[in-house]
């Protein structure tokens, strides 16, 4: 054979490889300049972080359904807030910049074990986050502004100095306790059973005014506070209300009032209280700059990552310039991507984007492992003497083993963006390219810097020694091994050699894999379900739970709503061409039901009906409960002296005079936790102002009107307590009232929405998204797998291999409790991808070996690549390490997911894929080039790299 032989090599990557061996200065030069080029990409689009709900969500119409009954209620909210509208200047050129309500900070002061907050050294510490947050360097920049005096406005507080209610004098001292019954009784009670709007407001529900028997006992306070709008620069807090929301998470929620309340947080703990604090509008700045600061703290956890991977590169390569060079090469493939990932036209990244920088990491180094171990081999060849034609060698072997791991990999996460959900396929194309651009790297700039390093540095760090040429034959014979190299080629081959170890290895895991796939199968269940920002226990989940559950303000019973919409397209809602599906934009406009006429009585009585039958229906609505536009315009009409029944008063249902009788029922429901409905005109949503310009001008007959009921459903508020199947049934239960009445009134036709169904059909999009996306990966790993190799048998062990451990992270995902659900799903497409990287190292390896028994074949494998394999696996299980402490709970799934999948990974191309070819891999044929099994049309086009090695 040619390699002992000394013959003429001609390897595939010949032409690249002596470009990179002559010019290793250039290619490091133009691989930097191109790594800045892409770099100065990504900076200049413009990338921006997204919390918009829509990156959860499909781009059918689901979610933006929902968004018209929201933005009705939430605009008619803003607008009660709202003294001057029209402009940054107002009505009467006056500067409103920051006189308006942006955003709320609600600050939830909880005692710990159920005591009492009512206690002085608790009640100033209180007082004291409050005073400090509102005397910070940079809050006067954006709270809201008093009209008149133009000064920041305060906390609405029972801790406010000299307020109603409160505990503190007008110079801020606490008052005796002596007179703390009085205050509580004359201003946060009415008699003894009656609490006012302060106590209804800002103290826990559970107080009691009754203090006969037992003393006042408070264990959870509110505190709100209005954060200005609209910004510098904007014209209203109802324009650009994305941009201004941003704008104030970015700018200074995350980064300032956020690093606050967390180190307030530890000084709370010692006093006995928790502190939380958020926002509650789900998109507002200050929930979106509360959850970036969790997530900045998060990828903190990623320096530990880079410092590890580092850290093992410099003991494993024993070299710093071959280590910084290496993580550099890592570190840049992730803006590389993302610049790649801005040049398709996306916009917006969401958070599980920033995962890649964990999972690149492990990736690239077992990259620059592969490409050490063949260059450290190749140098030792003797039987080659041309240092080019070792580098040739070396660059051919590893170049063709990292583009086989790249590209099934790569795929893997390439099929994730099939996903329906845009978050999940802007993780798995982010992630795609990444891999890829992390293989670019180092097959170029790598490379060129290990010349460099050979020619400029190795000598620095190592004595030379003279070597003879018996010492050179000698240790050629009998190569030095490392304490890994010697496990694998004396102890772990050593028991292979014995027929019985190895095929009871087989067997063993064979079982193992018809008992967790049968396992999975029966026990996995598919759910729509997001994944949680963070654990229950999270002080930002607590806070969001807190809010609505300690507060008498929060309304009674939790509810499930279902809408249904009138005046829209039933077929095709909106249109949403051109949009980002990550954006904070959901929809252009609606498409609005040219037969629909909502001032005709006759839809009315329809709707009307609908309202009655449907709420009567105890199997779907939950005890009668509906909110019903018609019977709010009965009653709008009765208190103007008018009777609905009369038949002749339906066009006032658009009039300015309804319009502003929803905006108080709205304000009315929302005290007291019910739900909306309404009639929204022409996209207007209750702008009163705007609406006058319309009536006055005579064309309010022209504006086109959407209507919206809803119900208190029987449906559970956690969706994971229903199979796919039973959310199903209860949808088709209310699509068949629907039916029946769009059948029978075609100028009224609905059109149903929940945000249970969006998760109905996002189960069944996860279901259908998932088995394609294995599909995919699975046939391209096998296709990677038979062309590399250009053998069926190789490939057919590798692929088992491969599903051996998608068995074992099924396993783990039931043990675990996890459902296929956004995040699951997934895993299990990209658990392909990333668990056949050492199974396809060790049959590269066998592939080439020029030995002929399979025993030789395989022992030649694992001394050549289990180094390689275990230092991959170490740097990836160690990057992954680092999202189990993080906050976010996506990331900690992950991680674990990322740990498991390199655990199960390296045992089983281990123990069980070099089992496998030890005794049922393809042996080499008398003619030393082809082997059985060998699919010959591919092995002609490989047979110079085989026959090279």
């Amino acid at each position: 054979m040619h390699s002992k032989m000394g013959g003429k090599r001609d390897y595939k990557t010949d032409g690249v490889a002596r470009f990179i061996y002559n010019w290793p200065y250039l290619v490091m030069i133009l691989s930097f300049l191109m790594v800045i080029m892409f770099m100065n990409i990504m900076t200049g689009t413009g990338l921006k972080v997204t919390l918009a709900p829509n990156t959860w969500y499909d781009t059918s119409n689901q979610m933006t359904l929902q968004q018209f009954g929201f933005q009705s209620g939430f605009d008619s909210w803003a607008e009660m807030m709202t003294s001057t509208k029209g402009g940054a200047e107002g009505e009467e050129g006056r500067n409103v910049t920051r006189t308006q309500t942006l955003d709320r900070l609600f600050l939830i002061f909880e005692s710990e074990g159920g005591r009492n907050l009512l206690e002085k050294g608790k009640l100033e510490f209180i007082k004291k986050v409050q005073d400090d947050f509102f005397g910070s360097d940079n809050f006067p920049e954006w709270c809201r502004l008093d009209e008149e005096t133009g000064e920041c406005l305060g906390f609405t507080s029972l801790m406010e100095s000299g307020g109603a209610g409160s505990f503190f004098d007008s110079d801020g001292v606490i008052k005796p306790e002596s007179e703390w019954d009085g205050i509580i009784s004359s201003t946060w009670c009415s008699g003894s059973s009656t609490k006012t709007a302060l106590s209804i407001t800002m103290v826990d529900k559970d107080f009691s005014c009754d203090n006969s028997v037992d003393p006042f006992k408070v264990t959870y306070f509110k505190s709100t506070l209005d954060l200005g709008g609209p910004l510098a620069e904007y014209e209203s807090v109802q324009r650009d209300v994305a941009e201004q929301h941003r704008e104030l998470g970015d700018g200074y929620f995350s980064t300032d009032a956020a690093v606050i309340f967390k180190e307030d947080q530890e000084e709370a703990s010692d006093l006995g209280i928790n502190l939380y604090f958020g926002g509650l509008n789900p998109v507002g700045g200050v929930a979106y700059g509360s959850v970036l600061s969790y997530l900045m703290a998060d990828m903190m956890l990623a320096t530990g990552s880079i410092l590890f991977v580092f850290l093992y590169l410099l003991f494993s390569l024993r070299s710093l310039f071959l280590s910084v060079i290496g993580i550099f090469e890592i570190l840049v493939s992730v803006p590389m991507s993302f610049a790649i990932f801005a040049i398709l036209g996306n916009g917006y990244v969401s958070f599980l984007q920033f995962m890649g920088l964990f999972i690149i990491m492990g990736i690239g180094a077992d990259d620059i492992f592969v490409f050490m171990d063949a260059y450290t081999q190749s140098m030792r060849d003797l039987y080659i003497e041309d240092g080019e034609e070792k580098f040739l060698k070396a660059y051919a072997r590893s170049s063709q083993a990292m583009l086989v791991t790249s590209c099934t990999s790569g795929m893997a996460f390439f099929a994730t963006a099939i996903s329906p959900i845009p978050a999940v396929a802007a993780f798995g194309t982010t992630m795609g390219f990444m891999v890829f651009c992390d293989f670019f790297l180092v097959i170029t700039w790598f490379p060129a810097g290990v010349l460099i390093w050979e020619t400029w540095f190795k000598n620095c760090t190592s004595q030379v020694k003279e070597v003879t040429t018996e010492e050179m034959l000698a240790a050629a014979m009998n190569p030095k091994l490392g304490k890994v190299e010697t496990w694998f080629d004396k102890e772990f081959m050593k028991y292979q050699e014995k027929e019985s170890f190895g095929k009871s290895l087989i067997g063993f895991f064979l079982v193992l894999i018809v008992v967790c796939l049968g396992v999975a199968a029966s026990s996995l269940k598919v759910t729509g379900d997001l994944p949680a920002n963070f654990s229950d226990e999270h002080p930002f989940t607590k806070f969001r739970s807190l809010s609505t559950s300690a507060f008498e303000s929060s309304g009674g019973i939790p509810k499930r709503e279902i809408n249904i919409f009138f005046g829209i397209d039933a077929k095709d809602p909106v249109n949403r061409d051109g949009l980002d599906p990550q954006g904070d934009t959901l929809a252009n406009f609606a498409n609005w039901d040219p037969d629909h006429d909502i001032t005709s009585h006759a839809v009315q009585a329809s709707i009307a009906d609908l309202c009655t039958t449907v709420a009567a229906d105890s199997q779907l609505v939950y005890n009668n409960e509906v909110y019903c536009f018609v019977d709010d315009f009965k009653a709008y009409l009765t208190a103007i002296g008018k009777s609905w029944a009369d038949e002749t008063h339906g066009e006032l249902i658009v009039s300015k005079g309804f319009m502003d009788y929803q905006r108080l029922l709205f304000v009315q429901r929302y005290a007291e936790g019910g739900h909306k409905s309404g009639v929204v005109v022409d996209g207007h949503t209750l702008n009163t102002t705007t609406l006058n310009a319309e009536f006055s001008s005579g064309n309010a007959g022209n504006l086109n009107v959407f209507s919206y009921i809803t119900f208190n459903s029987t449906l559970p508020l956690k969706t994971n307590e229903l199979t796919l199947a039973e959310m199903s049934d209860v949808f088709d239960k209310w699509q068949a009232h629907i039916d029946t009445h769009n059948a029978a009134f075609p100028a009224a036709k609905g059109i149903q929405f929940c945000l249970v169904w969006y998760f109905l059909r996002a189960g069944e999009a996860i279901v259908s998204t998932t088995l394609v996306g294995v599909a995919i990966s699975l046939v391209f790993a096998a296709v990677v797998l038979i062309v590399a190799n250009a053998n069926y048998i190789i490939a057919s062990l590798a692929l088992l291999t491969i599903l051996a451990v998608i068995s074992c992270v099924t396993m783990m995902m039931v043990i675990l409790g996890w459902n296929i659900d956004f995040l699951g799903s997934v895993c299990l497409i990209v658990v392909i991808g990333l668990s056949v990287d050492y199974t396809v190292h060790l049959c590269h390896s066998y592939t080439h070996s020029v030995e002929e028994s399979q025993f030789s074949r395989t022992k030649q494998a694992a001394r050549e690549m289990g180094v390689s394999i275990v230092s991959g696996a170490v740097t990836s299980f160690g990057a992954s390490v680092f999202l189990l402490p993080t906050a976010l709970t996506f990331f900690q799934q992950f991680g674990t997911f990322m740990c498991a999948t390199i655990v199960f990974s390296l045992i089983l191309s281990i123990f069980f894929f070099l089992s496998l070819t030890t005794h049922y891999g393809p042996e080499r044929r008398a003619d030393g080039n082809t082997s059985s099994g060998d699919i010959m049309f591919l092995k002609k086009k490989n047979i110079k790299v085989a026959t090279s090695s």
